[in-house]
This record gives C-alpha cells, sequence and structure tokens, in this order.
C-alpha cells in the first residue's frame, strides 16, 4: 500500500507533464501554418482575337429603264400643262356698266369652242416604284363629259404594266374643263389622251 501511491503521483505528474508539452506544440504549430504558403489559383483568361472591320459597300437601287414609249397621239392636252392650273379668266365673265357680258360668253348661245382645261393635278409617284427606282409611262384615254367633269377613263397602254395605272387614272379623274360648245349647247368631247410619264429625278 506505501508503494501504491507515490507510483500514482508519479504517473499524473508524467501524465500532466505530458499534456502540458503536446499543448505547447500545438501551439508552435499554428505560427508555422500563418507562414505556409496558399495554394495557386488557376485563372481562365479569354484572349480576343483580333479581328479588322469589314466596310459593307451600299449600292444605289438600279434603275429599271423601261421600254421607249410610242409617239404621243394628237391629244390636246400636253406634258408641261400637268401641274395643277386653274383658268379663272374662262370661267369669270367681266360685266360692264350696262350689265352685258364680256369676255368668253359675249360671243352669244351660237358661240363655239372646244374644251378648256382648268384644273389638272399630277399622279402620285408609287412608293414601292419609288423605293425601287422604277421609271415607266402610262396611256390614259378619257371623255369630258358636259358638265367638264373626266368620266370613262381608260388605260391604253403602259411600261412596266400593273405599276403606274392606278395612279394615273386617279390624277386625270379629277381634272377639271370648261366643256366643250357647240351652237351654244355643252356637248362631250370623247377620245381624250395623255401619256403620263413616271421618271424620278436624279
Amino acid at each position: 500500500m506505501s508503494l501504491r501511491v507515490p507510483l500514482a503521483m508519479m504517473l499524473a505528474a508524467v501524465i500532466t507533464f505530458g499534456l502540458f508539452w503536446t499543448m505547447q506544440a500545438l501551439i508552435g504549430v499554428a505560427g508555422e501554418l500563418k507562414d505556409a504558403k496558399p495554394p495557386p489559383k488557376v485563372e481562365f483568361v479569354r484572349l480576343k482575337r483580333d479581328t479588322t472591320p469589314q466596310e459593307k459597300k451600299r449600292e444605289p437601287p438600279k434603275r429599271a429603264k423601261p421600254e421607249q414609249a410610242p409617239p404621243p397621239p394628237d391629244i390636246s392636252v400636253s406634258k408641261a400643262s400637268l401641274s395643277p392650273t386653274t383658268d379663272f379668266a374662262a370661267v369669270t365673265p367681266d360685266i360692264d356698266a350696262s350689265g352685258a357680258l364680256d369676255g368668253g360668253l359675249a360671243a352669244g348661245a351660237g358661240s363655239d369652242r372646244d374644251a378648256v382645261p382648268l384644273v389638272r393635278i399630277e399622279p402620285d409617284y408609287p412608293l414601292r416604284a419609288r423605293q425601287r427606282g422604277i421609271e415607266g409611262w402610262v396611256h390614259v384615254e378619257f371623255t369630258i363629259s358636259k358638265s367638264g367633269t373626266v368620266i370613262d377613263p381608260v388605260v391604253r397602254g403602259a411600261n412596266p404594266q400593273g405599276v403606274f395605272e392606278e395612279a394615273a387614272v386617279a390624277a386625270v379623274s379629277r381634272w377639271k374643263y370648261n366643256p366643250k360648245i357647240v351652237n351654244g349647247i355643252p356637248v362631250e368631247r370623247p377620245g381624250q389622251q395623255i401619256i403620263f410619264p413616271f421618271e424620278m429625278e436624279n
């Protein structure tokens, strides 16, 4: 019994010393961990290829040249008179102090005259044809009524077909005339013809 107590105390002292030594060793390792080098980082870099910009050449739309227009028929209107005009002198007579009429109506009821244009409107250039650079012409025949309006417009020819006919007929249908007078009576004037050129400005 007398030896067990000293041995137990010595064993406890050794174990205690071992524990303290182990703790000291762990503390020393912690300082070494701070000096440890971090693991290498792998970075991915995308390389951009050098590209030279390419210039795109834009060419203007090519104009489709129509076939040669037929010779204009013998008509009473001309291309130069396609702008909207109104001949007010032909419709507004002068009145003198005695109340007599002068001007176009002063010749009496038996005077004859041909139809006189009052209002002429140019046709609108179709938007799709303008964007595509298409040019052409339309030949229209019509009749001047007794009241001076245009009736029965008919397309006699067009190039290219199916492009400008609608615009030409719409324009000529809005024209106004002083009707033809025969023996003092207004009559119809058939067989009127006009060629509308559709040309783009340069």
